[in-house]
């Protein structure tokens, strides 16, 4: 087992994989360890821009109270507190539950999209292409470019006593990918985005996705 990484000078110590290897299902780099005393998360980026973004998000004053509290970044990885609680798939939410946790989540989504941030980072869409080894041969210029985490999962949205949080932001990026976030989430999607992909254009996308899911979890 490693014993420590230091990123940005800080020394991350006590080392251990988030999941059974260091290297997750998307061969990046996942952990935790302790700063300080205290539980950190750290995950290596797909885009040397994600730790500029992650901090906006961190200095932005309504988003930031969703996500855990940045610690450091650099170039390739990036440090988050490490928070307590149940995710939404462990929970079980009932029927009303999942309303209630709707409308929140909802919230935060529209809120991430209403935010300007000037500069594309993480291209999701593309990076689901190359991974199943296919290009995407029809037009997404325009679809604008937004803030999105990309895996709103019920496993990365998580209950906790200062009310929900996102976490596993490995994806986070101000980029197209924004276009799947309700089909990637247990929120209802009525395809209401029909001025940027007709249908079966969207539905290759998805088709894409679930390609790219499923040889994530072969790995």
């Amino acid at each position: 087992m490693k014993d420590k990484i230091v990123i940005n000078n800080l020394s991350i110590e006590k080392l251990s994989p988030t999941k059974k290897e260091f290297r997750n299902k998307n061969k990046k780099f996942s952990a935790s360890g302790f700063y300080n005393n205290n539980k950190v998360k750290i995950y290596e980026v797909f885009d040397k821009n994600q730790g500029i973004l992650r901090e906006f998000v961190s200095n932005h004053k309504e988003l930031s109270t969703y996500f855990p509290k940045l610690i450091t970044f650099d170039d390739r990885f990036i440090v988050e507190e490490w928070l307590t609680g149940d995710t939404l798939m462990e929970i079980k939410p009932s029927f009303f539950q999942k309303i209630k946790y709707s409308f929140i989540l909802k919230k935060i989504i529209k809120l991430m999209w209403s935010i300007s941030y000037d500069k594309e980072v993480f291209d999701y869409i593309d990076h689901i292409y190359n991974r199943v080894g296919k290009k995407c041969n029809f037009d997404l210029s325009k679809i604008p470019i937004k803030i999105n985490h990309n895996d709103l999962s019920l496993d990365n949205i998580l209950v906790t006593s200062d009310g929900l949080k996102i976490i596993d932001n490995e994806f986070l990026g101000n980029s197209r990918g924004w276009i799947l976030n309700l089909k990637n989430s247990f929120l209802k999607d009525n395809f209401k985005n029909k001025e940027y992909l007709s249908k079966e254009q969207f539905i290759e996308l998805w088709k894409i996705r679930e390609e790219w899911s499923s040889n994530c979890k072969e790995i």
